[in-house]
């Protein structure tokens, strides 16, 4: 027998467990969770009240479970380590794991019911890619600072200074921001900041939405000369002078 089919039997014998004699707001409701297309294995918590149940399931199935009547609140995690009701904190250096989260309220005020998890992405991998006179290298790099640290368990932003430097690559997971919080970009040289700019502000007058369910990966381009710097995204580009000797 599939899964699904051995899913559907075990919710019937949950359903027959309280006789129909019995008042029917005392039995649990039988909660089907869909895990599917996820990006790897998921931990899911339920919260009725002082009920809490956590659970940890493998991506492309379906779990089954008794739950109080009411309304509870239904948790998902994946890709951290972390319980469904922890905040994600980013330590001062790192930058963002790959962490798609879900959480909604869920009404139980029946025998059965069933929700599809649909995880978010709430991060966004910004790749900059550099052209200047001499390539990208040293004496140069980059930075990412900001006043957005992690996440708490709703995906909501939190307050905490964020830096991290860019790798080799050029590449760095950023949380979802704050859309009144700004966004810096830095690039230096060993003994000074050549120039600071405001990415944030420049992402969101490129049409970036920080607020959207699944967050966007980014590609920026900086093209740097002796005298000015641009930077640019799809359609939308902005040019700085050098104040700086580089």
């Amino acid at each position: 027998m599939c899964s699904k089919g051995l899913g559907a039997l075990a919710g019937l014998l949950i359903l027959f467990s309280c006789s129909v004699k019995e008042n029917r707001t005392l039995c649990p409701c039988a909660l089907s969770i869909e895990l599917w297309g996820l990006p790897g294995p998921v931990s899911v918590q339920v919260v009725a009240g002082d009920h809490r149940a956590t659970y940890t399931a493998r991506q492309d199935t379906m779990m089954l479970v008794q739950v109080p009547k009411g309304k509870i609140r239904l948790m998902a995690v994946c890709g951290v380590g972390l319980e469904p009701e922890e905040n994600l904190e980013i330590p001062f250096g790192y930058e963002c794991p790959p962490v798609y989260l879900y959480s909604d309220l869920v009404n139980t005020l029946c025998d059965s019911t069933r929700v599809n998890v649909q995880l978010n992405k709430h991060f966004c991998t910004l790749s900059l890619s550099f052209d200047g006179p001499n390539g990208w290298g040293e004496p140069f790099w980059a930075q990412i600072r900001g006043n957005v640290n992690g996440l708490d368990r709703e995906g909501k932003p939190t307050e905490g200074d964020f830096s991290c430097r860019l790798d080799a690559g050029l590449t760095v997971r950023l949380p979802r921001q704050s859309p009144e919080e700004e966004l810096w970009l830095d690039i230096s040289m060993p003994d000074q900041v050549v120039r600071s700019f405001a990415l944030g502000t420049y992402m969101q007058q490129a049409g970036y939405d920080w607020t959207a369910p699944d967050l966007e990966d980014l590609p920026l381009k900086i093209q740097l000369s002796v005298t000015e710097l641009l930077l640019k995204t799809g359609l939308w580009k902005t040019v700085f002078p050098i104040e700086a000797d580089i």
